[in-house]
């Protein structure tokens, strides 16, 4: 193997990498895919997001689900009797989830005769990497896919046992009866719903104004009155001053705009960002550029500022989210490959979503980011409630929001909170990257009855035509 020059090497086995490799190998490319997993489960085939993120986490969401179901079961007509959530056993059902996805990269890996190799790769130059330092192989280009790692705080470093990361808390097998969850964006939203639907009593920290704050505002609102009802505490434009350890109970204290306060809790989760894998990668042999957040510079197709070496997925700090990752992959291997791709120039119209109940997702510019870039924009938005699937299914909570451009009546966001929300997304998704209107949007005939109808009727309602609101 060591006389062997690729076409490709592929530093990452995660979203970014896998998908490279197998779209590099479709198109002819010799392609090897080099992959680490140094024991703390931040490896492996498929990454963080397979092994320890989007997909074990979404398994324990369901089962949390199912909690809530049987917690509410009279409201369905139903005596369930005696009955006990055992977190340890939604932990085993997401770990089998894991291995029969991890399994499936594998198959389309020997399927698409790409070498799997198992390692430390570092960039020695631009067309040579070490593996562990005993051997180091030839290759014509190479895509850098080593993604990225949960960040910790200063006085706040992630331990594992009491300060956890999103990875610490996928296989917590024991409920905590107190957990402060600092950071309220996506993960830690949905690890809120999770423990709270397992007994834990949960608070959450948030140094911005809103829960998800990123999102629109409406949707961050609506997110609020629906975790108070769910008993979920949370507590806004609060910073974390300090923590201590007395009597294995973690004192927590934090400063609000009036006053100074303590959380006892028995573990802490972070979610407050990530930084990138880019250490002891070699970077700096290559003379590869990073941001000033330590995160690879590229351009619309995934080049880097050295011929041949590419980068995608969260280790380039564009929008660390694994399908953002999936189209990053395809870019590179084609742009290798000299085929025709679509560069990707703008991230802000990837969706983007979150999978705690209610379901939240989004596209485009939220209703603030309009009014700041000036745009001249019409808004529909109406409740879950017109849709009558939502309230046969007893899921009436939530709405739909679109916004428009008023010259010329193209989507430029969407926000949807309630049943279904991240599956629903995808028809604006697919709107937007055809060009279309609202005229499109609200005329196409969507299916009754659907959740689906909720969106034709937010789009109705821009221009006055809903018929249910």
């Amino acid at each position: 193997m060591a006389d062997k020059i690729y076409d490709l090497i592929v530093i990452g086995a995660g979203p970014g990498g896998y998908h490279a490799a197998i779209r590099g190998a479709q198109l002819g490319l010799s392609v090897a895919c080099v992959e680490v997993d140094d024991g703390t489960g931040n490896g492996g085939i498929g990454g963080v997001c397979l092994n320890w993120g989007c997909i074990p986490s979404k398994s324990l969401l369901k089962n949390a689900e199912v909690v809530n179901t049987f917690k509410n079961a009279e409201e369905w007509g139903i005596d369930v009797g005696t009955w006990n959530a055992d977190i340890s056993k939604a932990i085993d059902r997401s770990r089998e989830v894991s291995k029969t996805l991890t399994q499936g990269i594998t198959y389309l890996f020997k399927k698409n005769k790409i070498d799997l190799i198992k390692g430390k790769g570092t960039l020695i130059s631009s067309t040579e990497v070490s593996i562990d330092e005993k051997e180091i192989l030839t290759t014509k280009n190479i895509v850098i896919a080593t993604g990225a790692s949960a960040q910790g705080l200063p006085g706040l470093e992630i331990d594992g046992k009491l300060i956890l990361s999103a990875r610490h808390a996928l296989e917590l097998r024991e409920r905590p009866e107190k957990i402060a969850i600092i950071g309220a964006s996506a993960i830690g939203c949905e690890f809120a719903y999770y423990f709270n639907s397992y007994g834990s009593d949960v608070m959450m920290f948030e140094l911005l104004n809103h829960l998800v704050p990123k999102e629109d505002e409406d949707i961050s609102i609506e997110l609020e009155k629906q975790f108070n009802s769910q008993g979920i505490n949370f507590i806004t434009e609060a910073s974390v001053e300090k923590v201590s350890i007395n009597d294995k109970k973690i004192h927590l204290t934090y400063n609000t705009k009036t006053e100074k306060k303590e959380y006892i809790c028995d573990k802490i989760l972070l979610g407050v960002g990530v930084k990138p894998n880019t250490e002891n990668i070699g970077a700096e042999n290559v003379g590869i550029q990073l941001d000033n957040r330590g995160f690879v510079k590229i351009n619309e197709y995934m080049k880097t500022n050295i011929p041949g070496v590419y980068a995608v997925g969260d280790v380039t700090g564009k929008l660390p989210l694994a399908h953002v990752a999936f189209d990053q992959g395809i870019v590179a291997a084609e742009t290798i490959a000299n085929k025709e791709s679509n560069p990707i120039k703008n991230y802000t119209d990837m969706p983007r979503c979150t999978y705690c109940q209610p379901q939240i997702a989004s596209i485009g510019i939220t209703e603030k980011e309009a009014r700041e870039l000036k745009i001249d924009y019409k808004i529909g938005k109406v409740p879950f409630q017109v849709a009558g699937k939502s309230v046969a299914i007893g899921e009436s909570s939530g709405f739909a929001k679109i916004i428009i451009d008023n010259e010329n009546s193209e989507i430029i966001g969407a926000h949807i909170i309630g049943p279904e929300a991240t599956e629903l997304i995808a028809e604006i998704g697919m709107l937007k990257f055809l060009e279309g209107t609202n005229f499109e949007l609200h005329k196409l005939t969507h299916a009754h009855p659907t959740l689906s109808e909720a969106i034709k009727e937010a789009g109705a309602a821009i221009t006055g035509e809903a018929i249910h609101f």
